[in-house]
């Protein structure tokens, strides 16, 4: 998958044109059978540059919603400092995380979350907001507290005056592919 997004980026970067079915070799269209929520994050030295993502597939197949990604990854901020051309897009690292059907589950406190394999989402319906951290993202003392804190800061809520009926969490585990 990170090679269709790769593909993609190319396609538009050096032509100003959509990728289409036509363009990519057979075993990417394997890609058209399946319906799948995805979340594509670009790297530069080992730091993220860019990510886009939705917790479900918005598009008719994954093919489509990875172009559709990988798209709105030139519209992340941190990317237009990084990309000004195609020919820089070669010492960019591509990750593409593929939720599956029982990719998440209700966890009924922090602690049941799987560090290992299992990455989080954070949902408030009261406070309006939402946010995810992928599988394996903390490299650094990785706890499910941590994992918990940093979901909440990323949703710009203080994780120290949550209740716990004030929100729902959900380990997510995914697909990886990555160069």
């Amino acid at each position: 998958m990170h090679l269709l997004v790769r593909r993609a980026l190319q396609t538009y970067l050096a032509e100003k044109r959509i990728l289409s079915q036509a363009d990519v070799e057979s075993d990417m269209l394997k890609f058209t059978t399946q319906k799948d929520a995805l979340f594509i994050t670009l790297y530069l030295d080992q730091k993220v540059i860019a990510s886009a993502g939705r917790i479900q597939c918005q598009k008719e197949n994954s093919f489509l919603e990875c172009i559709d990604l990988a798209l709105l990854t030139l519209k992340d901020p941190r990317f237009s400092q990084n990309l000004q051309n195609v020919d820089e897009l070669a010492k960019i690292s591509i990750r593409v995380d593929v939720l599956g059907q029982n990719a998440r589950r209700l966890l009924k406190s922090i602690d049941e979350l799987d560090i290992k394999s299992e990455g989080i989402i954070f949902l408030s319906q009261s406070l309006g907001v939402m946010s995810i951290i992928l599988p394996k993202m903390i490299q650094n003392d990785p706890s499910p507290q941590r994992y918990f804190e940093l979901t909440c800061k990323k949703a710009g809520v203080d994780s120290e005056k949550l209740q716990s009926s004030d929100y729902v969490i959900y380990g997510l585990s995914t697909e990886v592919s990555s160069e």
